[in-house]
């Protein structure tokens, strides 16, 4: 089990922190093998201010896709996840965007993964977007249109 947390920011000091299970999780699904398949979830959490705090994430499942180099998450538990974290945390925890797996060292997103996420992750708040890697995780958040990397601090 992973102790620390990951933390990245923007420009402006606005903190992104990926806690120790959540961690854990995302790293279990580092594509290793060439046998290994793309994974997807969605990241659960909680606004503080500016800052973004994930504590849940949903993991791959029945109705997904999932292929070496493609990921389509279909499933009907990620959104059951996101409504019972919403629900059990009185309205605290709540969908902060999107996590996925890529067969690289260190991920960046493709075109396919930048224009999904401008078709299909509208928003007025900044959401999250994670690409987990086989050494490194990409974290980015979408402001409206814009897609703006975030530097790791921790």
């Amino acid at each position: 089990m992973i102790e620390m947390e990951l933390t990245f920011t923007d420009s402006q000091g606005r903190l992104l922190v990926v806690l120790p299970s959540v961690l854990s999780s995302l790293l279990s699904y580092r594509q290793f093998n060439l046998s290994s398949n793309e994974a997807a979830g969605v990241l659960i959490g909680e606004r503080r201010g500016s800052h973004l705090v994930v504590h849940q994430v949903s993991e791959p499942g029945k109705g997904d896709i999932r292929r070496r180099c493609f990921v389509d998450r279909r499933g009907p538990h990620h959104q059951a996840a996101v409504e019972d974290a919403f629900s059990r945390s009185s309205g605290r925890l709540q969908y902060l965007g999107e996590w996925h797996t890529h067969p690289e060292d260190i991920p960046s997103p493709s075109s396919t993964d930048l224009n999904s996420w401008k078709r299909y992750l509208v928003a007025d708040e900044p959401m999250v977007l994670l690409i987990v890697g086989r050494k490194e995780i990409w974290a980015a958040k979408k402001c409206n249109a814009k897609v703006i990397p975030l530097l790791k601090i921790r």
